[in-house]
């Protein structure tokens, strides 16, 4: 809008990420800042699982919460910290993706690394289980379970926490910075809903598992059940929403006192 206000959407899941690419020639640094409403990630790669094991359950989808957790020792398990590390970890791009360094004035390979400008209100994480193969001509779902805490820190994902680790206490500014904007808000969240998938790719269903007054409850379409945590720990999650502690915790407080 002309008198920049936005939707209440943007104003509880939006955030910014950031995205620095160095020139391994000079050194010099190009800083982009993109918006988000969410943030995809990838699963981490299978580890000490046999490609074989791997590929035979990866052509078969979990049915239910017991099953998703028993394919876990056959398909690796991945953390959502994990996933957020290699979100946020510096990536060498390769001789195809050279970028122009201005300061250079030519073409060179380089370091790109994310990070995470501004947390919102509300983190949305997306966990890619499509994918989609344009060399093999195949699609499949990926149905490796996901470890993720109730509790969640993204202190060591900010723009503010990687650049010191980079640099040490020397930061160095680059063009277009303005003062950290990630200290406004707190970086401790906790988690209040998941969303899971069951089915193949071309097939499924969805269910989301919500978190009141530090009850997990089931929404099945028309059918809303008291579950256990471990029930929630146990599912595929496809997205998960976590909330800033301090708000959650003063969402909770009223619901008591109510």
């Amino acid at each position: 809008m002309s008198n920049g206000d936005c939707c209440i959407a943007h104003k509880v899941f939006s955030g910014i990420l950031r995205s620095d690419v160095t020139c391994m020639a000079c050194g010099f640094t190009s800083t982009t800042y993109d918006p988000c409403i969410d943030i995809s990630l990838d699963l981490e790669p299978n580890q000490g699982v046999s490609n074989k094991m791997a590929t035979a359950t990866s052509n078969h989808s979990c049915n239910g919460e017991a099953d998703c957790l028993n394919s876990s020792q056959y398909c690796g398990t991945s953390t959502l910290t994990g996933c957020l590390k290699r979100f946020t970890r510096a990536e060498r791009l390769g001789a195809d993706q050279k970028f122009f360094c201005r300061q250079c004035q030519v073409r060179q390979e380089t370091l790109k690394q994310m990070s995470i400008r501004k947390l919102p209100l509300v983190s949305c994480f997306h966990i890619k289980r499509f994918e989609h193969s344009s060399t093999r001509k195949m699609s499949r779902k990926v149905d490796r379970y996901l470890q993720f805490p109730f509790s969640l820190d993204m202190s060591p994902y900010l723009s503010s926490t990687i650049l010191r680790s980079r640099f040490g206490n020397r930061i160095f500014p680059f063009d277009g910075d303005e003062p950290d904007a990630s200290d406004e808000l707190c970086s401790e969240f906790e988690l209040f809903a998941v969303v899971t998938h069951t089915g193949k790719l071309d097939a499924g269903h969805y269910v989301t598992y919500l978190r009141l007054s530090n009850r997990w409850y089931k929404c099945d379409d028309a059918w809303i059940t008291q579950v256990d945590e471990n029930i929630v720990r146990a599912a595929q999650c496809y997205m998960m929403f976590y909330v800033q502690k301090m708000l959650y915790y003063k969402a909770t407080d009223k619901q008591v006192a109510s």
